[in-house]
């Protein structure tokens, strides 16, 4: 994996002049760390970008959305660059893959990492020379959720999600604690919206050991037309390092 450049807040800067001074292109690096000030999420956050190796001019983006219990750095932890690279040199067009990090990607009112995703992430994509509206979105585990809520929103292209954290009824939705109440449920619950999904490319995959998630997959993918994949594989790190290339291949397949 390539090292990464982390940006440095400048001495007497406040958290929103994180990103004063930019590299030229040429000093561009796979993957750029930083820290912003998220007004979404009323604090500071970790921005990952991830870039195939010897890529510097703008491209298009695919934001990631991590589980619940990562991090942005979670896509490096699970070699996303190094899949990213050998993607794009197997004939994929290039693209970005940027991680944010989101905590309950469902969020609440003094916490809402969609509206951050939606408000703050385009300029921080504009800075780094990326397309500042993303053309596609991955995610795992609640992650897998969190990105098909945001693919809702008009301008994607495709959608992959991966063990995606889906609740048929409220009642299990309810044990998650995910949730604010039933009605917060029925508004997020992709499941309850997809005919919303008509005009995306969808991909989803998912562990057939996966005993909580793998029907509420099954029956999204069949609900949608989605390219799915359920193969052997749990709710973990090592089905989801497994199938994250296909996931990457699938969404790269659209532009």
């Amino acid at each position: 994996m390539a090292a990464g450049c982390q940006r440095e807040t400048p001495p007497g800067s406040s958290p929103q002049d994180l990103m004063l001074t930019k590299a030229p292109a040429s000093a561009i690096q796979p993957v750029t760390t930083g820290r912003n000030l998220s007004s979404g999420r009323y604090r500071e956050v970790d921005i990952v970008i991830m870039r195939p190796a010897g890529v510097t001019e703008p491209i298009p983006v695919c934001v990631a959305l991590h589980p619940r219990l990562g991090g942005a750095k979670w896509f490096l932890e699970v070699g996303v660059p190094d899949m990213l690279t050998k993607v794009v040199q197997a004939g994929a067009d290039p693209f970005a893959v940027v991680a944010v990090d989101g905590g309950n990607w469902v969020g609440n009112k003094d916490d809402a990492p969609q509206r951050m995703l939606m408000e703050d992430l385009p300029s921080w994509l504009d800075y780094h020379d990326l397309a500042s509206t993303p053309f596609s979105c991955l995610g795992i585990a609640e992650g897998g959720a969190g990105a098909l809520n945001l693919a809702r929103v008009p301008g994607m292209s495709a959608v992959a999600a991966i063990s995606p954290n889906l609740y048929e009824q409220w009642s299990a939705a309810n044990d998650s604690l995910v949730f604010a109440d039933q009605a917060d449920w029925q508004k997020r619950e992709p499941l309850r919206h997809t005919t919303e999904y008509a005009n995306l490319s969808v991909g989803v995959w998912c562990g057939t050991e996966d005993k909580e998630f793998i029907g509420p997959a099954r029956a999204f993918a069949e609900n949608t037309k989605a390219v799915a994949t359920f193969a052997p594989g749990g709710h973990d790190n090592a089905y989801w390092t497994r199938v994250l290339p296909e996931a990457l291949k699938f969404v790269g397949g659209v532009l």
